[in-house]
């Protein structure tokens, strides 16, 4: 990975890429907080095992609905609600706006 250089006639800019992003520190972090989170809940373990599989497919960065989740997961788009609600209610995700309605984020 190479980095990207910018410059016009009032600024000159260097993008260096983060080559530990994916490293498995970094993952170890991210699936201890998620792990901390969905402990929290009140759900049973195929529930847990649901979130972590959603997490594991989606991340932080990408937002999601019902619809996604059923796939994802293999349930109805009702069961993906209810899900969605039990996040919500931990404080897991957030709305996101601009994107439509009912879309998700996980929580840094």
């Amino acid at each position: 990975m190479e980095p990207a250089f910018y410059s016009d006639r009032t600024q000159f800019t260097v993008t260096l890429p983060n080559l530990n992003y994916h490293s498995e520190a970094h993952q170890v972090a991210i699936d201890v907080a998620i792990n901390v989170a969905i402990d929290g809940l009140n759900v049973t373990a195929p529930t847990k095992d649901k979130i972590r599989l959603i997490f594991d497919r989606v991340g932080y960065d990408a937002a999601f609905g019902r619809k996604e989740i059923a796939e994802i997961v293999g349930i109805s788009q009702t069961a993906a609600g209810n899900l969605i609600n039990k996040l919500k209610k931990a404080d897991i995700v957030e709305s996101v706006r601009g994107l439509g309605k009912g879309k998700y984020k996980f929580r840094k």
